[in-house]
């Protein structure tokens, strides 16, 4: 994945926001999770890791993960995985997801975003696009949202016209053509486990 998609979709997640005044409920649940995360990071009393931790608990409240992880994989490949696998791959993917942003945290600064009108895909889906506007350039992120029964959630994110879930798929099927699916959980596992063991460092 190029870098720039790596700290676009953190800025997108702590950046002020400019919203039109015909909110829908989708919107409003962006927007409510993008000014607490600025507030936590605004906040100087308050350590880096607290924030990093804080952060993760905003942020799981508007990402669906299970669903997520299952798209990254896509329907050919989620059939041939077993219930404990499914379980463990869900885990895996939403850790190292977490870890996408959080690890960008350090890179926060006053960006601004700028909320256009929500398009309704389908009765329960709609994207949002927005412009990320960050010393003197524009870019163009794209949420898609459906309505759980948990609230509207996020399940993609295209930033400058790619797709994170196509992105994580391709790297995901080209080890799972290859090879199996255990193949593919090893290599997460030993991805979380390098994340974690840099963080201790």
């Amino acid at each position: 994945m190029k870098m720039i998609s790596c700290f676009l979709l953190f800025f997108l997640l702590l950046s002020q926001v400019v919203v039109a005044d015909d909110e829908t409920k989708a919107e409003q649940t962006l927007k409510s999770s993008v000014g607490k995360v600025f507030t936590i990071m605004l906040d100087e009393e308050m350590a880096m890791d607290q924030k990093k931790s804080k952060v993760v608990e905003i942020t799981n409240t508007v990402f669906d993960y299970p669903l997520m992880a299952k798209l990254s994989v896509g329907k050919e490949y989620w059939s041939e995985f077993n219930t404990k696998q499914r379980v463990e791959f869900t885990n895996l993917f939403t850790e190292l997801f977490q870890r996408f942003y959080v690890d960008k945290l350090d890179l926060f600064s006053n960006e601004e975003v700028v909320f256009q009108p929500a398009t309704v895909v389908q009765k329960n889906k709609v994207q949002i696009p927005t412009i990320l506007l960050s010393k003197g350039k524009k870019y163009s992120i794209l949420y898609k949202m459906f309505n759980s029964n948990d609230g509207w959630k996020i399940y993609d994110i295209t930033i400058e016209g790619v797709s994170l879930i196509h992105t994580y798929r391709s790297q995901y099927n080209h080890i799972l053509k290859s090879g199996k699916i255990e193949d593919l959980l090893v290599k997460m596992r030993e991805k979380n486990k390098e994340n974690k063991e840099n963080k201790e460092l």
